[in-house]
């Protein structure tokens, strides 16, 4: 299909590439010193009145042509009836002056001037800020020797791809640019995609930050841990920032629905070879935060992910997304189903003593799959602690709202829309709830009450009566002491 760019002067053939539309484009133009600035470019042009149909006669114009005008509101009708006298099929397409009135001519499809801005200018425009902001970045750990690139404890693919990620844009090695914990990494799939795709994770003490000439955290800010932060260098991250984040550069986007978006926007602004390894740990972070793009997924998440799928390893994703399963991990699934109740949308599940805080993490996702739930709440007793996650379908309250009333004067507490997750001591619930059964029937009574306090709209009379008849309503225990538990403190969603 050949271009028929028609315009009084050479403007817009200064945007247009030689061939347009598969085809060398060609410009119709008023001036002799117009079709003279093309040409002496290497374009195609014909100079001639607009408003006079010999001069489409000369460009040949016929029904295979696409035809784009550029001219001023008042002489949009003229023209176009020169065009349809030589060619009535041509598909024409307005770009209508943004300073001028509307054309009344249902015939033409018009591109709104804010379509341009939107779709291809503001694209442009984000892309050099974030090479600008990336660049900054790279200056400002170029001189440092050593530089550590910290996880929450018991990070997840996000967390990891992000790590990878971050330490490409710096061009640093493992060596110079270790990725770090002060935590294990638990669950299965995490454990796979370290091994499969090779990462390192160095598991180390708080003192040992010292050590380092330049901190920088992904996916996580100081206020989520239990260690002292001073001022780090960079914070990466997606989840809200409840207390301002010390440090010294930081891109913290809550409307993300993964850190590992944040890095492929950054890595394509400054053209950072993506290896097939980094591609596969970007896109898994990806996927396991967003719930392979069902929750809290943006258009960036989805324009990442859909960069990333044409570059990873899907043998090794598939890999990682089934890990060996071990038997002890079924027996807890065993249990939790026996002891799973439903109330009022809920599917709340207490699995008792568990292994790893993943399962409790891995089983919230599962039990959400119950029939006529909207949310669920499973919890687990690892060591010391009480492990609560919690998931929804995405279209009730914010989750990391409803846990933070619920669980945020016991221990650590918060999350996302539709993923949420709490982490308390044993020794802050009260003495009569110290078994399993206690404890389960707290945490639902807990977890109720902070749901319909906050839901007006749902909170209904006979609602109530039912929860009071199934689980006597707990009251809260004052919290004193946890290092987690001040104002924005919050624990690593899982």
């Amino acid at each position: 299909m050949r271009g028929i760019f028609v315009c009084p002067d050479s403007a817009v053939a200064r945007f247009v590439s030689r061939e347009a539309f598969g085809e060398p484009a060609l410009h119709l133009v008023e001036s002799a010193a117009a079709k003279r600035r093309i040409t002496r470019r290497g374009g195609l042009a014909l100079a001639g009145d607009l408003e006079e149909e010999s001069l489409y006669r000369r460009a040949a114009v016929t029904a295979h042509d696409a035809v784009v005008l550029a001219v001023p509101t008042e002489r949009v009708a003229r023209v176009l009836a020169a065009i349809r006298r030589v060619a009535p099929a041509a598909a024409v397409v307005l770009l209508p002056d943004p300073l001028g009135s509307d054309t009344d001519a249902s015939e033409l499809t018009a591109v709104p001037p804010a379509t341009f801005v939107d779709k291809v200018l503001a694209p442009v425009v984000e892309r050099a800020a974030l090479r600008a902001r990336a660049e900054r970045l790279r200056r400002h750990f170029a001189s440092a020797e050593r530089v550590l690139i910290m996880m929450q404890d018991d990070p997840d693919p996000d967390a990891i791809g992000s790590a990878l990620a971050l330490r490409a844009l710096l061009g640093r090695t493992k060596a110079a640019a270790p990725i770090a914990t002060f935590g294990t990494i638990t669950r299965p799939e995490n454990r796979a995609m370290l091994r499969i795709l090779e990462i390192d994770v160095e598991q180390i003490k708080p003192r040992a930050i010292g050590e380092y000439d330049r901190v920088a955290m992904v996916d996580c800010q100081p206020s989520f841990f239990e260690e002292s932060f001073g001022e780090v260098d960079l914070v990466i991250d997606h989840h809200p920032e409840e207390t301002p984040a010390r440090a010294r550069l930081k891109d913290i986007r809550p409307a993300y629905g993964a850190t590992s978006t944040i890095l492929t926007e950054y890595l394509r602004a400054v053209d950072v070879r993506i290896t097939q390894r980094l591609a596969t740990a970007l896109l898994y972070g990806i996927k396991a935060d967003t719930l392979q793009l069902e929750r809290g997924a943006t258009r960036a998440d989805m324009e990442a992910f859909t960069f990333l799928h044409a570059h990873a390893n899907h043998s090794a994703l598939r890999r990682i997304e089934r890990p060996d399963l071990p038997n002890a991990a079924l027996d807890v699934l065993a249990t939790g189903i026996a002891r799973r109740r439903v109330v009022a949308g809920v599917v709340f599940v207490h699995l008792g003593p568990v292994g790893y805080p993943e399962l409790v993490a891995q089983f919230a996702d599962l039990f959400l799959q119950v029939e006529g739930v909207e949310w669920s709440v499973v919890s687990g007793v690892v060591d010391a602690d009480v492990h609560v996650s919690v998931r929804n379908v995405g279209y009730v309250r914010a989750a990391g709202e409803v846990v933070r009333q619920a669980f945020g004067a016991l221990g650590s507490a918060g999350g996302h829309r539709s993923m949420a997750k709490a982490v308390i001591p044993i020794r802050k619930w009260a003495a009569d709830t110290s078994t399993d059964e206690t404890m389960s029937r707290d945490i639902i009574a807990r977890f109720l009450a902070a749901l319909h306090d906050g839901n007006h709209d749902k909170r209904q009379d006979k609602t109530q009566k039912k929860v009071g008849r199934q689980e006597p309503r707990g009251h809260p225990t004052p919290a004193t002491g946890h290092p987690l538990n001040k104002p924005g403190s919050r624990t690593p969603v899982q």
